[in-house]
């Protein structure tokens, strides 16, 4: 083990064991936070719920990125990749953006019932808008010598996309994505905790009303998994891409 990660663990027990004195010493009311035992106690006494509802939960987060990441990267390359069209959906799409979704979900409860049909549109329009104009922007910025060169050997448009304009465009595609992707985990979460009969945010609200602290930290800690793998996957990607960048650049 490196000596970076033994001091980050190192840190990691310190803030438990610090965590635990402040709930062991009631430095802190029981019903605004809960120790890192009474936690675990929570998980004894409740795990096999919560990881059902963990299960639905990361199910709806799943289908929510994928309809998310294919909706807001090919929006973004078409509207990039077309000038006028990239000119007039720019702004438009910005605007949109700033709009408080939160707002609209009682509709969408009207619409699509408490489900998880309601959650998955949420959180699609929660996380479309970064991913497509990062996409878009990072698309239009690219010098358009690329796109002649294509051109001029003979690519097609559909050749010209995939083999060029997608790869070099690909940071901003993935910083995008990052936002978006954390956008569509807070979304599913929050339309739970709102309205639903299953899933994380659900339960962090039913154990809220009864007081529950413990479990209520619980299903936070649950959340947290969420986030920190889709991070981690993200991370891992934005890696490859910049390792297939350097050796590009090596190779020119």
């Amino acid at each position: 083990m490196s000596r970076a990660a033994v001091i980050r663990w190192a840190w990691i027990v310190v803030v438990l064991v610090l965590w635990e004195g402040v709930r062991r010493f009631d430095l802190v009311n029981q019903i605004i936070l809960a120790s890192p035992s009474e936690i675990w106690r929570s998980y004894l006494a409740v795990g096999p719920q919560f990881l059902a509802a963990f299960r639905v939960t990361l199910a709806e987060i799943a289908v929510s990125m994928a309809i998310t990441w294919s909706l807001g990267i090919g929006v973004g390359l078409v509207a990039g990749s077309i000038p006028y069209l990239g000119l007039t959906a720019g702004p438009i799409l910005s605007s949109l953006f700033a709009i408080p979704l939160v707002v609209w979900y009682p509709l969408f409860m009207i619409w699509f019932g408490i489900g998880p049909e309601s959650k998955v549109v949420f959180a699609v329009l929660s996380g479309f808008f970064p991913i497509a104009l990062n996409t878009m922007y990072g698309v239009r910025l690219l010098d358009r010598s690329y796109t002649l060169l294509g051109r001029s050997i003979g690519a097609s448009r559909v050749q010209i996309l995939f083999r060029i304009l997608i790869p070099l465009a690909l940071p901003a595609v993935i910083s995008g994505l990052r936002v978006g992707t954390a956008l569509v985990v807070i979304a599913v979460i929050v339309a739970e905790m709102l309205a639903s009969l299953a899933g994380i945010g659900f339960w962090v609200t039913y154990h809220r009303t009864l007081f529950n602290t413990g479990h209520v930290y619980l299903g936070i800690a649950l959340s947290l998994v969420c986030v920190l793998a889709v991070n981690l996957g993200l991370t891992w990607l934005e890696r490859r891409v910049g390792r297939w960048r350097a050796l590009e650049r090596a190779g020119a």
